[in-house]
């Protein structure tokens, strides 16, 4: 077989590639939950101004930049237990039943002193801290052991339609299922209980993706493939930054989560001041057209994805055609265009979301091991982990600018209260309406080019590093 060609089958079963794929359940719907309603409660229900949850925001990115490589660096390695257990098998029992249960921590605030809202910042600050501790520890080893799992192309790209259908299925879950479970309106109670039922939820799926997560004999044996010289974590940070595979699919992966987050986060606003209902259940049509949008277009995609044979010129088409379709949601006019935009952002969303992470994050990671010589990726995929913070601040920071400026303050809780409060109630909706449409569009084109720019894996390099991780025995 030349080194242009890969074999067409897969050791794994049927089986395998679902319940891996079920892992997005557990990895999704705390943090979309978090996009859609963590500002929001904050904002409106807690009290807390947009000044100060941008501030709690601010501190764990920093936080976490620095320690989310850390983890990556410490775990990376062999173990007394690695050649029974794995190297990542472990990890990933320890954190994902404390990272659901630390969403239950996020949307239980103590009342707010509208004199001193330190305590309800440290509250929010120390809940952040837990939560991306254990997503760290998880995501990290999963996304390593998912490109050592699926090494061929073939693999990531069977994979990528397993990956997309349950990350598209619980990010609409994540934004579908919260709403159902306020069943005491817009109060701390209620946010509670959501987040209790939620992290229940993903605790069982937790267990559907275990089987698929124990490494097997040839995955094990590749750690001890050959002696073992930790990298060290200055240069190998140092490498990172200086990877241009990873550093422009990052530029590109985080503009699409800060246009996504920030639609997200928009759609408890849209319903709540703009269309003017009190029925959550909006929430859970919208996204229900979201999903059967993104769902329909999985097979599209990948059926595209076949035919050009490049992962590259696909995923640009794909954010693209998705940045084009943000415009129209800031000046729908009724609830119906909104569902049919509603459903057509979730078609090219399809795109980015089913090959992103699967296929070209696992390109990214062996183009890693390749340029370093050494299976040792867990500082490459720490410093990936930092991507939902940074996310998150960026997102936030727009958010907070855009709220600041056109004087919406926080604690109202409908379109009344705010009506009563002698604000600029049409200046605040454009905002809301900005915040959708056209401030994603702008952010999401800004990655894409970066990405198109800069991002250097022709098909040819990618078959060119996989033959070079067998001469290396990894």
């Amino acid at each position: 077989m030349s080194e242009t060609e890969e074999p067409q089958t897969s050791r794994h079963s049927f089986k395998t590639y679902v319940s891996f794929g079920s892992y997005n359940i557990l990895w999704t719907i705390p943090p979309v939950t978090m996009e859609l309603f963590m500002f929001f409660y904050y904002h409106t229900v807690v009290g807390l101004a947009p000044i100060w949850i941008l501030t709690v925001v601010a501190i764990n990115t920093v936080w976490a930049s620095l320690n989310d490589p850390l983890i990556g660096w410490l775990t990376d390695r062999n173990f007394k237990w690695t050649r029974k257990w794995g190297r990542r098998f472990p990890w990933i029992v320890i954190g994902f039943i404390p990272q659901s249960l630390s969403l239950i921590m996020i949307f239980t605030s103590p009342e707010l002193d509208p004199a001193n809202p330190l305590p309800v910042m440290l509250w929010l600050l120390l809940s952040l801290f837990l939560y991306d501790l254990f997503v760290t520890l998880i995501d990290i080893h999963v996304s390593i052991l998912r490109a050592d799992k699926f090494r061929t192309e073939t693999e990531r790209r069977k994979y990528a339609g397993s990956w997309g259908f349950f990350d598209i299925t619980a990010a609409v879950l994540g934004v579908m299922l919260p709403p159902l479970f306020l069943f005491f309106g817009n109060t701390t109670l209620s946010y509670t209980i959501m987040a209790t039922i939620l992290s229940l939820i993903t605790i069982i799926f937790g267990f559907t993706f275990l089987p698929s997560a124990r490494e097997d004999k040839i995955i094990i044996d590749r750690y001890y493939s050959r002696d073992y010289e930790r990298l060290n974590v200055f240069k190998g940070l140092k490498l990172v930054i200086k990877q241009n595979s990873f550093m422009a699919l990052y530029a590109g992966y985080i503009a699409f989560l800060v246009a996504s987050t920030i639609l997200t986060t928009m759609i408890a606003y849209i319903t709540t001041f703009v269309l003017r209902t009190d029925n959550p259940d909006m929430i859970t049509i919208f996204y229900a057209m979201f999903l059967l949008g993104a769902i329909i277009s999985i097979p599209i995609w990948l059926k595209i994805l076949k035919r050009i044979n490049n992962n590259k010129k696909t995923y640009i088409i794909g954010s693209f055609l998705l940045g084009i379709l943000f415009i129209p949601i800031t000046f729908f006019q009724t609830e119906i265009d909104l569902l049919i935009i509603s459903f057509l952002v979730g078609f090219g969303n399809g795109c980015v979301w089913t090959i992103g992470k699967p296929v070209l994050l696992a390109n990214a990671q062996d183009d890693f091991v390749v340029r370093t010589g050494r299976n040792q990726k867990g500082i490459l995929v720490g410093t990936w982990a930092v991507l939902g913070l940074v996310t998150s601040f960026i997102d936030e920071g727009l958010i907070t600018f855009v709220f600041t400026i056109t004087g919406f303050d926080a604690g109202y809780e409908n379109f009344a209260a705010l009506v009563a409060s002698g604000a600029n109630v049409e200046l605040i909706l454009w905002g809301i309406r900005l915040l959708s449409g056209i401030i994603p569009m702008l952010v999401l084109l800004i990655g894409t080019l970066i990405f198109w720019k800069y991002y250097p894996l022709t098909q040819e390099k990618v078959l060119e590093n996989k033959a070079k991780l067998i001469e290396l025995g990894f």
